[in-house]
């Protein structure tokens, strides 16, 4: 297994905005050793707080560790329009911490249902009533929408190439900035910086537009990719719009260990030093090996502690929403989810 030094980087606290945690009730027996994966991630990667996208399995995580865990509520894909006041009145009351991570990757048309549909109006309005954040995934690099260019690890996801019964990314766009301009004080974290690090001009005029929206770093390795071919520019992208720019990996379940910290390795590398590395072959077969270099971009200490903690904080709160154990337990059984129910009293007994 690789080690990484992580001692060369600076002793600061990092805070992760964007992780997932998902198991198949068919595969429980799995539980245990899953959550002593990512402590191991966590502990060898230096990560001090993590927001978890994990759905109702967050508040199992929450039970464990609360000093930790910020836990991100998942929100179904409505057929008819719920009392999604009271859904996310009930999740945030139980201990969630906001939504996460919500999905706009690119689906066929006919069977999406768009950001700014009638059917989520009550979600949008009420994330900002009761200042719930969302950390949201709206499209994808733009060439997953062609043949030529989507590469062969997308394909096999059936993440592109993106055809004419998928909506464009400008359509994707649209939808968002539709919500953002109906609802200008809901607090949102687009992931993956909204992809849109193929074109500095329009990051930088977006963060200007809109003021209640923060950008991710999770990889999506084209990030670091395109921002190194304009290092310098984008390195005072950085530095201007430090208090929008949030740490975050999309470490995934089914990442080694090795794996899931070598995403940390390299996003702190990039931040970090000024110098010329590749994709390290210890990292996960998402991450594209390039021909080129990607280059760091050495930012100054005041503009890493806001990347990596102080926007998290203001985004998620100082520390993670108390637990609620009555009111999640509740919150459990008025979904349905017998497994999530049973796996969070296991967490609770094992705190006895």
């Amino acid at each position: 297994m690789t080690v990484f030094d992580f001692t060369r980087f600076r002793p600061m606290e990092v805070y992760d905005c964007h992780i997932h945690f998902r198991l198949r009730e068919k595969d429980s027996g799995e539980l245990e050793s899953l959550t002593s994966k990512y402590t191991e991630v966590f502990e060898k990667a230096r990560l001090s707080r993590i927001y978890m996208s994990a759905g109702n399995l967050g508040l199992y995580l929450k039970a464990l560790d609360p000093s930790r865990y910020y836990i991100g509520l998942e929100i179904p894909s409505p057929k008819k329009k719920p009392d999604w006041y009271r859904f996310i009145e009930s999740a945030l009351e139980s201990g969630f911490d906001g939504v996460g991570e919500m999905g706009s990757k690119p689906a066929p048309r006919a069977v999406r249902v768009p950001l700014d549909s009638p059917l989520f109006e009550g979600l949008w309005s009420s994330c900002e009533e009761l200042g719930f954040p969302i950390l949201c995934h709206v499209a994808d690099p733009e060439e997953f929408w062609s043949e030529d260019t989507c590469p062969d690890w997308a394909k096999k996801r059936g993440w592109g190439p993106y055809g004419a019964d998928y909506p464009t990314k400008e359509e994707l766009y649209e939808e968002m900035e539709n919500v953002l301009d109906t609802h200008p004080r809901v607090k949102v974290v687009l992931a993956h910086m909204y992809f849109m690090t193929a074109d500095l001009e329009r990051a930088d005029e977006f963060l200007r537009s809109y003021d209640n929206v923060y950008l991710d770093l999770a990889l999506g390795i084209e990030l670091m990719y395109n921002i190194s071919r304009r290092r310098d520019d984008w390195r005072d992208f950085f530095i201007k719009h430090r208090d929008r720019i949030v740490f975050g990996t999309d470490i995934m379940p089914w990442q080694s260990v090795e794996e899931a910290v070598t995403r940390v390795w390299m996003l702190r590398m990039f931040l970090e030093t000024d110098e010329e590395f590749y994709t390290p072959p210890s990292a996960d077969e998402l991450l594209t090996r390039y021909e080129e270099p990607f280059i760091g971009l050495d930012l100054p200490e005041e503009a890493l502690d806001k990347i990596y903690r102080e926007n998290f904080t203001r985004i998620f709160g100082r520390g993670p929403k108390s637990l609620d154990v009555s009111k999640a337990r509740r919150f459990l059984e008025e979904q349905g989810d017998d497994f999530a129910l049973k796996v969070f009293e296991k967490a609770l007994e094992s705190r006895r």
